[in-house]
C-alpha cells in the first residue's frame, strides 16, 4: 500500500487522528499506531495497583506462598476471594491466618476424634467403660510408683501403650492383679466367665455390657 493509499481524507465525520500517528505528509504511520496498542494492551492485562496491595486480572493470577505444607492454593476459594476484590496480599492473609489458626483447630479436632476412639477400644477391651476406669485408676497409681512420668505420659497416650502398661504391671509380683486380689480382675479368666453367664442379667435380660464383656472375655482367651 503506498502513502497515496494510506493518506487520510478528512470529513466531518472523521474521528480526529492524534499527530503522532501521522508522518508529515499526512499519512497513517502505522508503525506507532501498533507499538501504541501493544503498549496500551501490555498496561490493561497488569496486574493493578491498589492501596491494598496488587489485584490480579484474574484468580488463576494471585500469587500464595503458603505456610503449612498441609495448605495449598485452592482454585475455588481464590475465585470467590477475587470476586470479593481482594488483592494478592490480603488473600495471602486469609491462607496465613488458615495456617495460624483454623488448621491447629482440625488438628486438635482430629486428635481428639482419635482418642476418643482409643478410649472406646480400651473400654471394650477391658468390658465395659467402668471396669476400664477402675483400671486406668489401678494403672495410674502403678505408673506413678514405677515409672518416670514421661514414659508414662507417652505409654498412656495410646491404645497400644495403656495394654502395654498393663502388661507390665501384671509382671510385677506385687502387682494386686497377678496375685488374683484386684477388686476388678478385668482380665477374666475362664472359670470367671462362666459364672458370669449364671448372672440372670445375663441369660435372662441380655444385659450388653455383661454380654459384651463375656463375649471378648471368651474371645480373648480363645481368639
Amino acid at each position: 500500500m503506498n502513502q497515496q493509499e494510506n493518506k487520510i481524507t478528512k470529513t466531518n465525520d472523521t474521528p480526529a487522528i492524534p499527530e503522532k500517528f501521522l508522518t508529515k505528509e499526512g499519512v497513517l504511520n502505522s508503525d506507532e499506531l501498533l507499538k501504541s496498542y501493544l503498549a496500551l494492551e501490555k498496561k490493561m492485562s497488569a496486574p493493578k495497583q491498589t492501596p491494598n496491595g496488587t489485584l490480579p486480572n484474574k484468580a488463576d493470577d494471585y500469587k500464595i506462598t503458603p505456610k503449612d505444607p498441609l495448605l495449598v492454593s485452592d482454585s475455588i476459594i481464590n475465585k470467590r476471594l477475587f470476586e470479593l476484590g481482594l488483592t494478592n496480599e490480603q488473600v495471602q492473609g486469609v491462607y496465613d491466618i488458615a495456617a495460624d489458626f483454623i488448621l491447629p483447630q482440625l488438628e486438635n479436632f482430629a486428635r481428639q476424634v482419635g482418642c476418643d476412639k482409643e478410649l472406646k477400644a480400651l473400654e471394650d477391651e477391658f468390658g465395659g467403660a467402668d471396669c476400664f476406669n477402675n483400671v486406668a485408676r489401678e494403672l495410674s497409681a502403678w505408673g506413678e510408683k514405677n515409672l518416670d512420668q514421661k514414659t508414662f505420659e507417652i505409654l498412656s497416650s495410646t491404645k497400644d501403650g495403656v495394654l502395654t502398661l498393663y502388661r507390665m504391671m501384671q509382671s510385677q509380683q506385687e502387682s494386686p492383679v497377678i496375685k488374683g486380689k484386684s477388686r476388678l480382675n478385668p482380665m477374666d479368666d475362664e472359670k470367671t466367665l462362666r459364672r458370669l453367664m449364671q448372672d440372670p442379667k445375663y441369660w435372662k435380660d441380655q444385659d450388653p455390657e455383661l454380654v459384651g464383656r463375656i463375649e471378648k472375655g471368651f474371645k480373648r482367651l480363645y481368639g
